[in-house]
């Protein structure tokens, strides 16, 4: 006789259990980050899409967990979902500002939201990256805006020069994964 055992959304699965712990260490922790996204690539693709609603139904604040689902998720159709998922939780107005070329450059992706801003600056010399950082800020004063087309370049731009970073030993900002919205589109 097979056990069969209960799925992802049982109706009976208990609200704030063990799912509900992972997802609230997430943000801070490394392994419990490294459990979800292993545990989440070992899923189909409709049991992805139900992780990711019980994340949205057990977590206090399913933004980190989802962010990292979104950057896991190797289905087009399926992160572009995830991305709206997480796009839903809070009204974020983004925008971009970038100069130069792909090979040396700098650009900031600035995200608002609840009153507040933070940008990541990034700047690049010889296609790596020299400079990467987190700025938090009230003022929204700086202005901050490029066509969607423009967005589209600067990510394709450095989505390859992220890549190729982290690949080699970088450290990402703390924070970091916050951004992941901007890279979900492509």
């Amino acid at each position: 006789m097979e056990v069969r055992r209960p799925g992802i959304t049982a109706a009976d699965r208990p609200r704030g259990g063990s799912l509900a712990s992972l997802l609230h260490r997430v943000e801070e922790d490394r392994e419990a980050l490294d459990a979800l996204i292993f545990a989440y690539l070992r899923l189909a693709k409709p049991e992805r899409w139900a992780l990711a609603h019980a994340a949205l139904q057990d977590a206090a604040n399913p933004s980190g967990a989802l962010a990292a689902l979104v950057l896991a998720e190797e289905d087009h159709g399926l992160r572009k979902r995830l991305a709206q998922l997480l796009g839903d939780q809070a009204p974020i107005h983004a925008s971009t500002w970038s100069r130069g070329t792909p090979a040396e450059g700098e650009a900031c992706l600035r995200q608002s939201f609840a009153g507040r801003s933070e940008t990541l600056c990034i700047r690049w010399i010889g296609g790596e990256i020299s400079h990467l950082e987190i700025k938090a800020s009230e003022d929204s004063s700086l202005e901050i805006a490029q066509t969607a087309e423009d967005t589209a370049c600067l990510i394709d731009t450095l989505t390859p020069l992220l890549w190729r970073y982290i690949r080699r030993g970088g450290e990402l900002p703390e924070g970091a994964d916050r951004f992941a919205r901007f890279f979900s589109v492509i």
